[in-house]
């Protein structure tokens, strides 16, 4: 299952590729502590790979400056975010139930980390949250299929407030 995480950041590349990295460590402690999930960190300046048992997380931290903006615009016009760090998520399918759950205590660090926007995707044509100017939006307009993994108890890992809203229906009020 592929997800997309697009989130704004002023920091050096460096500097949140080791972050990342962290968040990823702190948010598998016990897993790692009891040995049922094994973190890899296939980095160097440009490439942050980070694989576990639940999930890998893909980031060019060096792309081209017209590929970042142009996303970064794309991502401003469709969902009103501004951001510039793209990051690929791909969960293994037969740990998604704890993947899922490990991703939003990521999200939530991310979260606290700074007032940034962000934003959550999947392969559906709406984004699942989006943090616009420091408020936290949550879809409350999905299908069956994603409906069972957004739950009030799962969302209360991120640790942070947030609003539902209908995402189909203010994409409509703004065309």
């Amino acid at each position: 299952m592929d997800f997309w995480l697009s989130i704004g950041s002023d920091l050096p590349r460096e500097v949140f590729r080791k972050l990342l990295y962290n968040m990823i460590c702190e948010v598998l402690v016990l897993e790692l502590n009891i040995y049922e999930a094994e973190v890899k960190d296939w980095s160097d300046t440009q490439h942050l790979s980070i694989g576990c048992t639940y999930f890998s997380i893909s980031i060019n931290l060096d792309d081209e400056e017209e590929y970042t903006e142009r996303y970064r615009k794309l991502n401003l016009e469709t969902y009103g975010v501004n951001t510039n760090v793209n990051i690929s998520i791909q969960f293994i399918s037969r740990t998604f139930d704890i993947g899922w759950l490990k991703f939003l205590e990521f999200i939530g660090k991310l979260l606290r980390l700074n007032e940034q926007d962000l934003v959550v995707e999947d392969d559906s044509s709406n984004p699942l949250l989006k943090r616009i100017k420091g408020s936290l939006f949550i879809n409350n307009n999905l299908d069956e299929h994603r409906i069972w993994y957004m739950t009030k108890e799962n969302l209360e890992l991120l640790n942070y407030p947030y609003e539902e809203e209908d995402f189909l229906k203010t994409s409509e009020v703004e065309e």
